[in-house]
């Protein structure tokens, strides 16, 4: 069993890059292919998108890449701009997927909206993303577990800020209903999540 922390520090093999704010998946496989690091440090925004095949370890508190920092600048960004035509000025609506608002700060014909940078069929886990059960709050995410062999998520973590103390809570991924991008919602309630086995902080 490894566990790949969602905010954490990270490593080149030539120094610090960042934290990791978020990790990509294929919900169908369960597969990760890339972690999403934020750094000041980065050109364009600040923030790449990592191949989960540069993921050299991690620990509860580090992700070690096993590439330099300017492999690393060199990497397709996590968040891009977009340019989306304004809506009309009498109503806001939804077109190709994204709100756009009557409100605008200036009159060039487009919005700017930041989107996330990754294919359609493939979906981010962020960082402090909140945990639901079928009957309400539970805590925040905070990493996954992966299968060693296969690499396949099974399990998500919670190590703080959920209602069960100290203990790491872990649950497995076929409790999991739906994710709307800000909210993990599962098909069990408080209780049996309670009732998942105890793992050690």
């Amino acid at each position: 069993m490894s566990t790949l922390p969602i905010n954490a520090d990270v490593a080149c093999t030539d120094g610090a890059c960042g934290k990791s704010t978020a990790v990509v998946l294929n919900p169908v496989s369960r597969q990760v292919t890339h972690i999403a690091i934020k750094d000041k440090k980065l050109p364009d925004g600040g923030t790449r998108l990592v191949p989960v095949s540069k993921v050299a370890s991690a620990t509860n508190k580090q992700i070690t890449l096993n590439c330099a920092i300017e492999d690393v600048t060199k990497m397709a960004p996590f968040i891009v701009d977009d340019l989306i035509q304004e809506t009309p000025e009498d109503g806001a609506e939804v077109e190709g997927g994204v709100y756009t608002s009557q409100y605008v700060i200036n009159n060039t014909g487009y919005d700017d909206i930041q989107q996330e940078n990754i294919p359609n069929d493939e979906m981010a886990l962020h960082s402090g993303m909140e945990v639901e059960a079928s009957d309400g709050k539970i805590g925040k995410l905070d990493a996954l577990v992966l299968d060693p062999k296969s690499g396949a998520v099974t399990d998500l973590l919670m190590r703080k800020g959920h209602l069960w103390g100290a203990k790491d809570v872990t649950i497995p991924v076929a409790n999991v209903d739906i994710v709307d991008g800000k909210t993990v919602y599962l098909k069990i309630d408080k209780a049996a999540v309670k009732a998942l086995p105890a793992t050690k902080a």
